[in-house]
């Protein structure tokens, strides 16, 4: 307790240093830039400053800044009309303020040059209509209208801007700031605006590449040179060095300053001596600053300033595209091997056809018997007749004796005992070719369904990615401004997965102190997004922790679980499981293993594991059915078996659905308006896993809403076919009152008392809408 009100002592210190130094730090910016101005065109720069003032609501200190410094750095009538404007803009923001029209992004641009037309026209067509001055006149409004624009990008973090354009408003700030600098000289040869114009020319190149280099070399030089009177000389220079200077990015801090001081040096001989001098003076110093800062500080630097590098999303979307090929494409190979497989075997019948154990006999025995003409040529017939009396027994029997054969048959063959024993041993030949057959065959059609399996899993994942998450820019940078609030952001990242959630992620330093104030940032970030969130959920990369946010579904589920072990064992043969997907399927597991005890546990808790990883990997509870089963018969090779009863329910919109295989009936319990109470029975008509061809399942889609009960059940308290599950029934109907925890309690003790031997478990999942 002690540490939670130091902690807020301290943090209301914070705000009430922030609250009396702001007005503070404004007066000081605004008097500041009332002292830039552009020779023949004027002064406009602190009454534009004093307009986005009044948008961050710091507008009062402002404007009492321009008063100073227009008074003090413009004497006489022109400083009057400038303080002036600034006060109207002052006026209008209170006088229209609650109204809806100063929430507009251009009230106070268009403000400032009004209130500077309105003050400054008198003055200057005083003498007579000109059109140099009107030019000039239109250039200066034009000038207060763009810097209150871009002040106000700069420096209200509140409202949510492209990023380009508040890095472009904070490179005006910069370039005005260092004109009103400009006439500070040192020992009249360098000039520290200068130097901090190179600085930043330095800094913005180093940071962003060649492009942003010269860029804000062309700004920054522009601006020294209205400052100065140099034409377009610095812009020049400025912006051929940022750009060739910003291909040395890569190649560290001093490699850049070389790269840019040497640039700088060749640019600036088209000057004369002594402003060749004087720059290379004033490039020196700020490259020597320039290397004092670490690499992490511009880093961080272009981390809070510049817009963020659109190729990692590009990048990402083209391995995605490439994924879901890749995918799509081996979905394709595994449906075509499924379909062969499907499709049956070649099927040998001359080695498996009863005929061809004849003609094998025939040939080995008969070939070379004296009597082989009379019996298959002029007594052809007859042998046939004779095959054809024994074909019965041997079938039935998978061998024949010689009490088998006509009487006649066995006078006349000469190698009677040897045919007879070839006969036995062709037909042993032809079982154990069935048998092995048949084995194949099973085989085949488990891995055929696994395939079937693999298939539909690879679709979805290819699915997924083709879909992909849906990006939100606009709501990212309203995220990263929000979040700018508690500290540096590092990463912000919203978008939505392919069921159409809304996720947000955040890094940074922001993390820590969102961390501690976690309630109010989650429930202010609500707010601002418009949706509910759940979180935050601290996630461990190898960037360093993030914080996730996701949209709360509008359902909520409370699950009960009843359990009895069978008499005489210390552990159940059954297990249940239940958890939410990260896109907001609750999902509810049962396996009921064969017999009770270790063993059992142990086929029903891997079955149950194998399913759920399944599930949260986001794949359908049908093609985890499809592709767990044949592992499972392949595993007990047919002598165990386990039931496995899916459950699904979709948070958002309340779809449900089924997937059993051999498991007990489900039931489903609903309450219309009315008060009527609806139970519905969900049958199985399969086989346990590990018995039949698995990949058989019964699948069942169904809807719920607010209030709806699901129940799953093993087959110790109902039998599988729930001939006897009517009570089951009436139970739910009476027992809306009960929690799920005591119904589920309640349906054990009712099945314990009906004397059934086995173990026993009763999911019970209630659906309820959030806030109802």
């Amino acid at each position: 307790m002690l540490e939670r009100n130091k902690t807020r002592q301290k943090t209301a210190g914070s705000v009430r240093t922030r609250r009396t130094g702001m007005p503070f730090l404004y007066f000081i910016a605004a008097g500041i830039l009332s002292c830039a101005q552009i020779t023949g065109v004027g002064s406009p720069f602190g009454v534009a400053f004093a307009a986005a003032a009044c948008r961050t609501g710091y507008g009062f200190g402002a404007v009492l800044g321009t008063f100073a410094g227009y008074l003090l750095s413009h004497p006489g009538a022109e400083g009057v009309q400038y303080a002036g404007a600034a006060l109207i803009v002052l006026a209008a923001s209170t006088v229209f303020s609650g109204t809806g029209i100063t929430t507009g992004r251009w009230f106070y641009p268009v403000g400032a040059a009004v209130s500077v037309a309105a003050t400054s026209c008198i003055f200057v067509f005083a003498d007579g209509w000109e059109w140099q001055k009107a030019v000039l006149f239109v250039c200066q409004l034009i000038l207060a209208g763009g810097a209150a624009y871009f002040y106000e990008a700069a420096i209200d973090t509140v409202r949510g801007r492209p990023q380009k354009i508040r890095f472009g408003g904070i490179m005006v700030l910069c370039a005005t700031v260092l004109m009103a600098a400009y006439p500070l000289q040192v020992i009249d040869l360098i000039c520290p605006a200068r130097i901090a114009a190179l600085l930043i020319v330095m800094g913005t190149g180093y940071m962003g590449g060649f492009s942003y280099g010269a860029a804000c070399g062309v700004g920054i030089g522009i601006a020294m040179d209205a400052a100065g009177g140099m034409g377009l000389y610095y812009a020049g220079i400025y912006a051929i060095t940022g750009m060739i200077a910003g291909f040395f990015t890569r190649s560290g801090r001093v490699a850049y300053a070389t790269a840019f001081v040497v640039t700088h040096a060749a640019v600036n001989l088209l000057g004369g001596q002594e402003v060749y001098l004087s720059g290379m003076y004033e490039c020196f110093v700020a490259s020597v600053c320039f290397v004092l800062v670490s690499d992490r500080m511009w880093r961080a630097i272009q981390d809070k300033l510049l817009p963020p590098n659109p190729e990692p999303t590009d990048y990402a979307a083209r391995v995605s595209r490439l994924a879901n090929r890749y995918a799509s494409t081996a979905a394709d190979a595994f449906s075509e091997m499924y379909q062969a497989l499907a499709g049956g075997g070649s099927h040998h019948k001359e080695d498996n056809d009863l005929g061809a154990v004849f003609d094998r006999t025939a040939d080995r025995v008969c070939r070379r018997c004296s009597a082989r003409e009379a019996c298959w040529e002029r007594d052809k017939l007859a042998t046939l007749r004779t095959l054809d009396t024994i074909s019965g027994p041997l079938l039935r029997n998978g061998h024949v004796c010689t009490s088998d054969f006509p009487g006649h048959f066995a006078a006349q063959c000469l190698r009677f005992s040897d045919f007879v024993l070839a006969l036995n041993e062709g037909m042993d030949a032809l079982s154990q070719r069935r048998q092995a057959q048949r084995k194949n065959e099973d085989g085949r059609k488990l891995i055929a369904q696994q395939y079937a399996g693999v298939t539909g899993i690879l679709k979805q994942v290819g699915e997924s990615m083709r879909t992909g998450p849906e990006a939100l820019p606009t709501k990212e940078r309203e995220l990263r401004t929000y979040a700018e609030a508690f500290g540096r952001v590092r990463t912000a990242a919203a978008w939505k997965d392919r069921r159409g959630r809304l996720h947000f992620e955040l890094s940074g330093e922001c993390v820590p102190r969102i961390v501690r104030n976690k309630e109010g940032f989650l429930s202010g970030l609500s707010a601002l997004m418009g949706v509910k969130l759940t979180g935050p959920e601290s996630i461990h990369g190898p960037g360093g922790s993030s914080l996730l946010f996701r949209e709360q579904e509008p359902y909520t589920i409370t699950v009960g679980i009843g359990t009895r072990t069978r008499e005489g064992q210390q552990v159940s043969g059954d297990c249940i499981r239940y958890f939410t997907t990260e896109e907001g399927i609750a999902c509810v597991v049962l396996s009921d293993g064969m017999g009770s005890g270790e063993q059992a546990r142990e086929e029903s808790e891997s079955t149950v594991r194998m399913a759920e990883r399944f599930l949260r990997a986001g794949i359908s509870a049908a093609d985890c059915v499809r592709t767990i089963g044949p592992a499972l018969k392949l595993r007990t090779q047919g002598k165990k078996f386990v039931t496995l009863d899916i459950g699904t329910i979709d948070l958002f919109n309340g779809t449900a659905e089924s997937v059993k295989c051999g498991a007990a009936p489900s039931f489903v319990r609903a309450v219309d308006g009315d008060g009527t109470v609806r139970v519905r029975r969900i049958r199985s008509s399969t086989l346990p896993a590990g018995l039949e061809e698995s990949g058989e399942m019964d699948v069942t889609q169904f809807h719920m809403g607010d209030g709806d009960a699901l129940l799953l059940l093993s087959d110790g308290i109902v039998d599988a076919d729930g001939e006897n599950a009517g009570w089951v029934e009436e139970l739910m109907a009476g027992s809306i009152h009960l929690s799920a925890r005591e119904l589920a309690a309640r349906i054990v003790l009712e099945g314990s008392a009906r004397g059934a031997p086995d173990d026993m478990s009763a999911a019970v999942v209630y659906l309820t809408k959030r806030g109802a």
